[in-house]
This record gives structure tokens, C-alpha cells and sequence, in this order.
């Protein structure tokens, strides 16, 4: 779009592209015209008589077409009719008069005046239309840009953001801005200041806009904006009504003063932004509407699996040690040191279980949440690899740990959340693993990413549940045979895509490999 101080290219030459639109006013066209003409009739009339009437023509015709194309149809017929004068006075004799004697020169000066007429004239057309096909292009243009960065916005409420400030820029508005009624008037987006109050007076017109769905101009904006001669003061203010909003009354308010481009069609640029900010409107209400009932399943799916994991994952270990504590309380009964190392170990155990079971809940929620933030940096592979080992020999007992990991790999990840996801994996294949299985840690780089690998010699992942492993709360169809609230997995995907990474399983008879692909980084410089 162009602005105020911008005018399209002329016809005859290459014009600046940005000129103060003062040069083009008539008046100037008019003084170029008559002191140019002057100038040259000054410059001719001494040195040539009417032997030369033909020539002389050719340069006056040609200072009115000039005149045509830079200023248009009023200042080219001032320019012919006035070289057609000149002529007559100056090179046709008798001179210094304006009559005739001969016929011929008759003939000649009116063919001069309606060449110069017409060519004047149709330059004049050819100027216009340039005009308004620089006009078109630029508002094409615009609403193409518009649309661009509102399909690329973050939200919706983004994208109203970005509409806003186009409309003004547009019109070379002095701010604009999208109101909805909601009870109260409110401004949910704008150019300005992010407050969302309406004054009292504002709210009257808005609602009067709605109401009739048409515009309402105040102030001096109550001229049309396709005129520029308006003037329109910075009080100016227009509301433009939005539709297919289903029910919630908006509008768009242009703030002036209003000063359109030349020959732009405001109107149909406002009718445009309006429909923009309609559709915007509403894939905002329905994107609350879907994120409302995300949330809404994600909460009853978790309480819904937390009932059940409290009335099955709690309520089991917490019987098991009610049952220890309550055998070694029994007064009547003279247990042995090797029962009573058995009650013990049942308590230890089972509160383990308790204490694993409410971590992986409270982990889930906040990773859910947002309430926790990768803090990413670079990691050696090997020492990544040794960390998670030594973090799980209790738990891997029993099960030869292989590490292999080239020197001088380095990723990029928060070195806790990595360090836990290797933690689950490896914890997961001693679970599931053949006793005496062999649990495989394995780092190495592809395709310009580090990859981390974990398997086992388990006898592998149902083909039926590979699909599903990462998903909260799925526990396979061997579910009855294991314990957990089958948050594990599902923890490692979300804090492995924290760190930017991504996490896949394959599984077969011989057993399954878990793999991380994480960004690679640079080690420190020796």
C-alpha cells in the first residue's frame, strides 16, 4: 500500500517512486504548462518564421503531452489551447495577431488543436489507469500480506493483533481496533495500549454499528473515506460491523485521522478486513472451544485414571504394609528374626512402590502443566550413558549393563531430563527383560543427530501395544502382570521433547530397542 507521500510512476519516464504529491497538484501542472510554453516561445520566435510552423507544432504538441501524462486531462487541454494560441500569435502571420489569412493555417492550427486534444486526453486516460492499476495492485497486495501473516501467526489473537495494525497502516489511520460485546463492551484486540475498557460514549456507537450493520462514522470521519479532501481531524473515529461471528456482537474501530491513498477503494479494503476479522473471530472462539474440551478430557481421563490407580497402585502396597505392621504389633505371636527381616522388607518394599507410583503422578502433572522448563546444554554422551548406569544398579541387578560410546559425542539437552529419560528406559528393560537379560546402552550420531539406544533381550513389546506404549496410563494387555501406573514412558516422551528431541520404540522375539534422537552440540573448545 502506499503511503501518503508516495505516488505511482508516470507514463512518459521513470518518476521517482516516492514524490511529495504537492508536485502533482493542477496548480503546479498549471505553472509548469504556461512557463514552459512561454519559455520555448521566447527561445523560437525570434530565429524561426512560418517555414517552421511544422516543427515548432511538433515541440509545442510535444510540451502537451508532457503536461498530460505528469498532471492529467485539465492541464493538457490548458497546455493545447494555449500552444495553439501561441502558434496562431507568434509564428502564423500576420503576426502578433490572432487572425488568419490564409486557409491553410486555419486548417492546420485546428488539426494541431485536436491532435493535441486528443493526445492529451488519451495520455490523461493512459495516467489514470496506471493509477488505478497501481491502486488495485497495492491493495491486492495488502490483503494478500494481510492474509500471509495471519495464516502464520502464533493465535488467533495474534492474528487480530496483526489485522489491526494493517488496517490502520492501510488507511494511514491513526490506530485501530476489534471490539466484542460480552456482557460488557470489551477490546480484544488493538494497535494501542492492551486495555480492554470501553468508554461509555464508545460503547453507544459500537453498539448502534451492531445494531444496524452498517457503518458509523464520528466526528469528521462522518465524510466518506473514499475522499481525501475531507481533512478528517484526529478525533475522527469509524466503526465497521463484523458478521458470522455466531452471536457475539463485534466491530472494527478506525481511529483517525482517516487518509486513504489515492484512487484506493477504502471501502472495499474495510469490507476485507472486516470479513478477516470476522473469520478470525471466530477460529478464535473455536480454538477456546477445542482447548476447553482438551482440557475438560485430559482432566476426567486423568481423574478418572488417578481413581483408578489410587484404588489399585495405593491401595495395594498400602494393604501390604498395614498387613507387615500389623503382624509385627501381634502381641500373641513370637516371630523369628528371619519373619520379622521379611515384614521389614515387605514395608521398604511396598513404600518404595508407594513413593514411585505418587512421584511419576506429580512428575506427569507438571510436566503436563508447564510448570517445569528445560534448561538446555551441551552433554557428553559416554558420561551420560555411565550416570544412568550407575543411577539404576540397584534396580538392573542381576542384568549385565553394556556401555558403548564414541569419545567426543556431545548433545544438546537438559541434563536432567535426559539423564531420568535413560533412567526410565533402563529401569523398563530390567522389568521386562528375561532374567539375566542384557541391557544394552548405546550412543552414536545420524543424520546431524545424537542417538541414544536401550535394549534388551526381553521377550518384546505385543505388536499391538507398540502404537500405544507412550500414551499416560496405558499399560498393554500384560498389564495385570505389572505394576505401575504406566506414566513411565509417557514421562520419557515429554521430557525428551522438552530437550527438542524425539523418542521411538521397536520391538521383536529377540527384544526391544528404544531410541532418543537429540540435537547434537559442540564439546568444549581444549
Amino acid at each position: 500500500m502506499q503511503s501518503r507521500h508516495e505516488y505511482p510512476r508516470g507514463v512518459l519516464g521513470r518518476l521517482p517512486a516516492r514524490v511529495p504529491q504537492t508536485v502533482f497538484a493542477v496548480r503546479y501542472g498549471l505553472l509548469f504548462s504556461g512557463g514552459t510554453l512561454g519559455l520555448l516561445t521566447v527561445a523560437l520566435a525570434p530565429v524561426l518564421d512560418e517555414r517552421h510552423i511544422a516543427d515548432v507544432s511538433l515541440l509545442y504538441l510535444l510540451l502537451t503531452l508532457v503536461a498530460a501524462g505528469i498532471w492529467g486531462y485539465r492541464v493538457g487541454l490548458f497546455a493545447a489551447v494555449a500552444a495553439d494560441l501561441l502558434v496562431n500569435f507568434f509564428f502564423i502571420p500576420p503576426l502578433h495577431t490572432f487572425t488568419v489569412q490564409e486557409p491553410t493555417n486555419v486548417v492546420a492550427l485546428a488539426i494541431f488543436l485536436a491532435v493535441a486534444v486528443v493526445g492529451a486526453t488519451m495520455l490523461a486516460l493512459l495516467r489514470r489507469q496506471v493509477f488505478i492499476a497501481e491502486a488495485r495492485r497495492a491493495e491486492a497486495a495488502t490483503l494478500l500480506g494481510l492474509t500471509q501473516q495471519m495464516a502464520h501467526a502464533a493465535s488467533p489473537r495474534i492474528a487480530l493483533d496483526r489485522l489491526c495494525f494493517a488496517t490502520a497502516r492501510a488507511l494511514n489511520a491513526k490506530a485501530a481496533a476489534i471490539l466484542v460485546e460480552e456482557g460488557n463492551w470489551r477490546i480484544l484486540a488493538t494497535t494501542g495500549a492492551s486495555n480492554v475498557d470501553v468508554p461509555r460514549d464508545e460503547e453507544a456507537l459500537a453498539s448502534q454499528a451492531a445494531a444496524r450493520g452498517e457503518v458509523v462514522r464520528f466526528g469528521a470521519a462522518a465524510h466518506s473515506v473514499r475522499r481525501r479532501g475531507n481533512s478528517p481531524g484526529a478525533d475522527a473515529r469509524l466503526y465497521l460491523p463484523l458478521r458470522a461471528t455466531r452471536g457475539v456482537r463485534a466491530v472494527l474501530r478506525i481511529s483517525g485521522p482517516i487518509k486513504p491513498p489515492p484512487l484506493v477503494d477504502a471501502e472495499h479494503i474495510l469490507e476485507a478486513f472486516a470479513t478477516e476479522a470476522s473469520l478470525a473471530i471466530e477460529r478464535e472462539r473455536l480454538a477456546e472451544e477445542v482447548r476447553l474440551a482438551e482440557s475438560l478430557r485430559r482432566a476426567d481421563e486423568f481423574k478418572s485414571v488417578l481413581l483408578s490407580s489410587v484404588s489399585h497402585d495405593l491401595r495395594s502396597p498400602l494393604t501390604a504394609i498395614k498387613a507387615a505392621v500389623g503382624s509385627l504389633r501381634e502381641q500373641g505371636i513370637e516371630w523369628s528374626d528371619e519373619d520379622r527381616a521379611s515384614f521389614l522388607a515387605t514395608i521398604e518394599s511396598q513404600t518404595d512402590r508407594l513413593t514411585s507410583t505418587v512421584s511419576n503422578l506429580l512428575e506427569m502433572s507438571r510436566l503436563e502443566g508447564g510448570a517445569v522448563r528445560p534448561h538446555l546444554e551441551s552433554i557428553e554422551a559416554a558420561l551420560l550413558l555411565e550416570e544412568a548406569a550407575q543411577a539404576t544398579a540397584a534396580t538392573t541387578t542381576g542384568h549385565p549393563i553394556e556401555r558403548h560410546a564414541p569419545d567426543g559425542l556431545w548433545l544438546r539437552a537438559d541434563y536432567g531430563f535426559a539423564l531420568q529419560s535413560l533412567t526410565n528406559l533402563v529401569e523398563n528393560a530390567a522389568k521386562y527383560s528375561k532374567p539375566g537379560g542384557r541391557i544394552v546402552l548405546e550412543a552414536g550420531s545420524e543424520r546431524h543427530r545424537a542417538v541414544l539406544r536401550v535394549a534388551d533381550e526381553g521377550p518384546g513389546i505385543p505388536p499391538a501395544d507398540v502404537p500405544h506404549v507412550f500414551e499416560k496410563f496405558y499399560r498393554g494387555t500384560g498389564a495385570a502382570k505389572s505394576r505401575g501406573t504406566g506414566l513411565g514412558l509417557a514421562i520419557v516422551r515429554a521430557m525428551v521433547e522438552l530437550c527438542g528431541g524425539h523418542v521411538e520404540v521397536q520391538s521383536s522375539d529377540a527384544g526391544t530397542v528404544f531410541t532418543i534422537d537429540l540435537p547434537l552440540a559442540a564439546g568444549p573448545a581444549r
